[in-house]
This record gives structure tokens, C-alpha cells and sequence, in this order.
């Protein structure tokens, strides 16, 4: 595990490690998120949760959360999936270095050539100049929250 920190958003990187052992949990299926229907039942199938979202695990690393600069889509302790090997496109979030500062996640707006935090209460958005030096480790691909802490 690796730590990066910045004044506004510290991020723990792990490494994905894959096994030949792949550990698969129940998948009933789709839930409704509106009104039951009595018609549809629970179909049972196995997923592999690295089969679904580590496809490219040699360019796919894990961070953990630890600012607020993008509250409320982001909150403390998520797990956030970064893929290395995506470009990023207007308006993806996305994990940069701007002149050799510290790592962050900010949302990329490709338009305006800006990083946004989302939170309201962070107002200063960085702009990015023509010769400002940018390093991207990755693409925001997923978000893992605990409901439950246990």
C-alpha cells in the first residue's frame, strides 16, 4: 500500500494481486429500485467481482478516499477503482499530479482545460495552463462505499 497525500485529498493506492483461485459470491439478479413485481423472481447465478470490474488488472490500481474536496459524490473511506490505461474524457474524475504536486482526485473538464472539486465549499478550481506539467495514474472506473461498517 502506498499513501498519497495533498493538502485537500489523501489517497491510499493498493495493489490489485490476481490469483488463478477466483472467489465467486451469489448474484440473484436485478433489484428493483421502484415497485416490486411479484412477476420476477430472484434468478440465482454466480459473479466473479474481479471478472466484472478488475478485466485489465495490470494497468488497474485501488485508492481510498480520505478528502472532502469532492463531497458528496465522494465521501471519506470510499474504494475508488482507477484504470491507468483509459484516456480521460470531459467531465470523467480522475486521479493528477499538476507541476509535480501532490496526487488528487478532481473532476476533469476537458472543455474549460479545469480540475473541479465538487464540493461547494471548495470554490478554487485549477486551471490548467499550456506549459503546466500533468501527470494522470488513472480514470475514476468504480466506487465502492460500505453501508455497514463491520
Amino acid at each position: 500500500m502506498n499513501l498519497l497525500k495533498s493538502n485537500k485529498v489523501k489517497l491510499r493506492i493498493y495493489n490489485v494481486k490476481i490469483k488463478n483461485n477466483r472467489t465467486f459470491i451469489q448474484h440473484y439478479g436485478k433489484v428493483s429500485a421502484g415497485f416490486p413485481s411479484p412477476a420476477e423472481d430472484f434468478i440465482e447465478n454466480r459473479l466473479s467481482l474481479d471478472e466484472r470490474f478488475l478485466t485489465h488488472p495490470e494497468s488497474t490500481f485501488i485508492v481510498e478516499v480520505g478528502g472532502e474536496s469532492m463531497f458528496p459524490e465522494y465521501l471519506k473511506n470510499d474504494i475508488l477503482v482507477i484504470r491507468s490505461d483509459i484516456r480521460p474524457n470531459h467531465l470523467d474524475d480522475i486521479i493528477v499530479s499538476v507541476n509535480k504536486s501532490e496526487y488528487t482526485l478532481k473532476r476533469y473538464d476537458k472543455n474549460k482545460k479545469q480540475l473541479i472539486a465538487i464540493n461547494p465549499d471548495y470554490k478554487n478550481c485549477i486551471q490548467i495552463n499550456e506549459y503546466d506539467e500533468i501527470v494522470i495514474l488513472g480514470v475514476v472506473t468504480l466506487q465502492i462505499r460500505e453501508k455497514i461498517k463491520l
